[in-house]
């Protein structure tokens, strides 16, 4: 399993909420509930961009919060929409209705962020009951405690972060099956098989048996005995072929674009153990790619001589 995938269940919500409370640290905010006690968030809703939260105080009476975050673009989002659908296993998840904890690298891939580094991006905002609302650059135990609040409620929705950047589970969703199905459109389209099948098979590298004319003497045609030579391909074709190994830029990069065979949960754990069980093969073979020629063939002449 790679070391960044998400389980499913309870660890998914584990590991978001822990992913929000590291983002508390990173902006400066104190939710420790010892910090927090006598406070009480009355009503908190997450819109596109935007938290707005009534904070309950035993001594000082209620407060609102604001805080604003920046949303993207259409332009930035179709660029992450095409990254999500470029990894089959995302959409997967996705559709299926889990996060996965790479959703982050793909944010970054495009040049943006699901969350931020620091408060500097945020709009923070804090006024009394009635008064008008104030922007604070340092965080108030109320704002602390909505934040608090807030982790809470992304352990058991992650998407809440996807709408404070702008969209909303069923928008996202609604792109990717989009676009899933225009691509699996283009693709039938492309699976057409070609008119010419001769000229399929004179592109080819390796041996490929001549096209058959019904209407030909069949003394004329040279019986596979005669193509022996030919069996594991041309000899100047072979001679031709120079091995150049190199590790790949995407790990797992066919796999992935594979995807998992269907989007429930058996068949995504399956594929998830079908990456470590290639991570491991592909590293095996990797080792006896560079490891001295006697090497690979150490314990089998050992068996050998036992015998």
């Amino acid at each position: 399993m790679a070391a960044n995938t998400v389980p499913n269940g309870a660890a998914t919500s584990a590991w978001w909420l822990r992913r929000w409370t590291r983002f508390l640290q990173q902006i400066g905010v104190n939710a420790d509930p010892a910090a927090l006690r006598g406070l009480r968030v009355k009503r908190l809703e997450v819109q596109p961009g935007v938290i707005q939260a009534q904070v309950v105080e035993r001594d000082n009476g209620a407060t609102q919060v604001e805080v604003h975050f920046p949303t993207l673009t259409d332009s930035q989002w179709d660029a992450i929409i095409d990254e999500l659908g470029g990894q089959a296993i995302f959409v997967a998840q996705l559709l299926a209705g889990d996060m996965p904890a790479e959703i982050e690298q793909v944010f970054a891939n495009v040049g943006s962020w699901l969350l931020p580094a620091s408060a500097d991006v945020l709009e923070q905002r804090c006024a009394a009951a009635g008064e008008p609302l104030e922007i604070t650059q340092t965080s108030c135990r109320p704002l602390n405690a909505v934040y608090a609040q807030l982790g809470e409620m992304v352990a058991e929705d992650p998407w809440l972060l996807l709408r404070l950047r702008g969209r909303d589970r069923q928008q996202v969703l609604a792109t990717l099956q989009e676009k899933r199905n225009t691509e699996a459109q283009e693709l039938a389209v492309r699976s057409t098989p070609a008119a010419n099948a001769t000229v399929i098979q004179e592109q080819r590298a390796f041996y490929a048996p001549p096209f058959h004319n019904t209407d030909a003497n069949p003394e004329t045609v040279a019986g596979l005995e005669a193509r022996i030579a030919d069996f594991w391909g041309r000899r100047k074709v072979l001679e031709d072929v120079h091995h150049h190994l190199v590790r790949p830029s995407v790990e797992l990069a066919l796999l992935r674009r594979l995807g998992p065979l269907s989007d429930s949960r058996d068949d995504i754990e399956a594929y998830r153990q079908l990456q470590e069980v290639y991570h491991r093969v592909t590293m095996r073979a990797w080792d006896m790619a560079f490891s001295p020629d006697e090497e690979p063939f150490a314990e089998e002449k050992e068996t050998t001589d036992q015998t």
